[in-house]
């Protein structure tokens, strides 16, 4: 996301008026969340990817057992087994 995007929204003076800036305004709120959420989700890949590399990978960060194949088959970068995760 450019710094653009994460600049205030401009008063535009030839738009329909505070319904186009309020419409800029979610528009923008809503790529700043989407862009958070990137970010958050490369966080935990990067995480699983640190775990395979220091062979920790599919064993829960808290308690140390094993994390059920079925769950890491559906999220991969999961990093706690399912009772840790409750």
């Amino acid at each position: 996301m450019s710094e653009g995007d994460r600049a205030p929204v401009p008063l535009d003076q030839e738009s329909v008026g505070r319904l186009s800036r309020m419409d800029a305004m979610q528009v923008q709120a809503m790529a700043l969340a989407a862009d958070r959420r990137r970010q958050a989700e490369r966080a935990r890949i990067d995480a699983a990817l640190a775990r395979i590399e220091e062979d920790e990978f599919g064993w829960c960060v808290e308690c140390g057992d094993a994390i059920a194949p079925a769950r890491l088959a559906h999220d991969p970068a999961v990093s706690h087994c399912i009772n840790c995760a409750k």
